[in-house]
């Protein structure tokens, strides 16, 4: 498991979750999810929350964000920096 703490700020833009937030019985932790992806674009600010999403299991969980927010999390695949670039400017 990976752990990156970044001291509040109201400079934070892009959040990036390496691993998507689950409970004990592996489902879903939306509510931190959105803890975390909060900490992007706070005060009015555009932000970009980048999801790293390898295999069934965590798409599954992404699947499951998805379904509890009901918004769609937008896809790009890794070799495609220019999409990444251009959401971020949105």
């Amino acid at each position: 498991m990976f752990f990156f703490w970044c001291p509040v700020s109201e400079q934070v833009t892009v959040v990036i979750n390496f691993d998507l937030p689950v409970n004990q019985g592996g489902e879903a932790a939306c509510e931190t999810y959105l803890h975390r992806i909060g900490r992007a674009g706070r005060f009015g600010r555009s932000g970009l929350a980048i999801n790293m999403v390898e295999g069934s299991k965590s798409m599954a969980v992404l699947k499951q964000i998805e379904s509890h927010f009901g918004k769609k999390i937008t896809r790009v695949d890794s070799n495609e920096v220019d999409d990444l670039e251009k959401m971020a400017k949105r």
